[in-house]
């Protein structure tokens, strides 16, 4: 079985997640997607289970074409009827505004460290800081991205070492798998068959 050079290290650095990384294999990085289509993404995936949020956004990728212009065309009932609620809907609209404005808006975040990325598009309503840090793994492939907040590393976390960890102690124990975190979080996920989920 071939490891990228993250997953070696890895591996040596925690033999416990060295099980699981031997067990998985390589887990590949999704191909990169527009921003627009990414940001929406984790946008309709908020606090819903990734079955749901999968049926939703197919919905929603039907009725728009994932166009932002095609988006603002839709008023907030006709957001509802795919499956958003207000709230996401008003999120997702604010969204498209800042594309519409201008096409190539974050087109600059590549350039940005990881910390800049989280403070320009948490400026956008409905992007948090956990929407960011998936935008950075699964987007722009940052090698180095631990999300303390997301529940299903909590989970995987409480599973693998069999201990309940505060964040805190889930930020200590992410620390020594870095520069590599972002793997780690895969191979966590990956654990419970499962997407990150906020």
């Amino acid at each position: 079985m071939t490891l990228t050079h993250a997953e070696v290290k890895l591996a040596r650095l925690d033999p416990l997640l060295g099980e699981l990384i031997h067990a998985h294999g390589t887990i590949p990085l999704r191909p990169p997607r527009n921003y627009f289509e990414a940001l929406g993404s984790s946008i309709v995936s908020q606090q819903i289970s990734v079955k749901a949020a999968a049926k939703i956004f197919e919905r929603f990728r039907e009725a728009t074409q994932l166009l932002p212009e095609n988006i603002l065309a839709l008023d907030e009932d006709g957001l509802r009827a795919v499956g958003l609620s207000g709230q996401k809907s008003r999120y997702i609209r604010d969204l498209a505004a800042h594309f519409v404005e201008d096409s190539a808006v974050f087109n600059h975040l590549g350039n940005l460290s990881d910390d800049e990325v989280i403070v320009e598009l948490t400026r956008v309503k409905g992007i948090g800081v956990w929407t960011a840090q998936m935008f950075l793994i699964f987007t722009l492939h940052r090698p180095d991205v631990f999300a303390p907040d997301d529940r299903g590393l909590q989970l995987a976390v409480e599973k693998l070492y069999e201990r309940i960890s505060t964040r805190v102690e889930l930020e200590d124990l992410a620390q020594k798998w870095s520069p590599y975190r972002s793997t780690a979080c895969l191979h966590l996920w990956r654990s419970l068959d499962n997407k990150p989920t906020a």
